[in-house]
């Protein structure tokens, strides 16, 4: 009878749900929830989860933005590899997101948008395509970036031990900041304009004419085409 008990329950704790999600321009994602994002003509929110509750997940619109989290009343400290969950978003305008606790971001498909902020915290990580007119992007505290698609202007910050991967990403224009034992990987059509401390890297590509560069700390800034 034990072993039944604890089959039904590992059983019911694997599910799949199409949840309600409207009206929403950002999204905030947490708890690591890894976050798969489409463009649609509709806004939708589907989960996959494994070894959670569906009453642990939790989803609301706040403000204009999709909140995505957990929530368990014995808080996170067992939460281990056998327990995962996967949003699957699809959006209709997307201005700005967010990730942390080691919730992760893909894109399905090239999102086409306007302007764009993307902020990566705990260790989070984003594979992203995407054509924007302003994108920017900051990766905190062990946080990656993969990126490609092109922007008119692209923003940078990378600071805690995080690394940024955008010579896939093409700008006109690029500002990008690294500290912190940092890494960023750019490539600018126009101008540039790069500032490393810390200890932290800048590696840029393209026919950028106009560059700027500041560095210390043992930082270096170099040209790779």
């Amino acid at each position: 009878m034990a072993a039944l008990a604890f089959s039904y329950q590992v059983q019911a704790q694997n599910w799949q749900k199409t949840r309600p999600a409207s009206g929403f321009n950002g999204i905030q994602v947490s708890h690591g929830i890894d976050l798969y994002l489409t463009q649609s003509s509709a806004e939708s929110l589907r989960l996959e989860a494994k070894g959670v509750e569906e009453d642990e997940v939790v989803s609301e619109v706040k403000e204009g933005v999709l909140v995505l989290r957990i929530n368990r009343e014995s808080g996170m400290g067992n939460w281990g590899k056998n327990r995962s969950v996967k949003a699957y978003v699809s959006f209709k305008t997307l201005e700005k997101l967010r990730a942390g606790g080691g919730s992760d971001v893909y894109t399905q498909g090239t999102l086409n948008v306007g302007d764009l902020s993307v902020d990566l915290g705990g260790g989070s990580d984003a594979r992203m395509d995407l054509k924007a007119n302003h994108f920017s992007i900051s990766a905190g505290g062990g946080s990656d970036a993969d990126l490609s698609g092109s922007a008119q202007v692209f923003d940078v910050s990378a600071s805690g031990g995080s690394d940024v991967k955008a010579t896939g990403f093409k700008a006109d224009v690029v500002r990008v900041k690294a500290s912190g034992g940092s890494d960023a990987h750019v490539y600018a059509t126009k101008e540039i304009s790069a500032e490393a401390s810390g200890g932290s890297d800048v590696y840029y590509a393209g026919g950028a004419k106009t560059v700027s560069v500041r560095k210390s700390g043992g930082s270096d800034v170099t040209r790779r085409d």
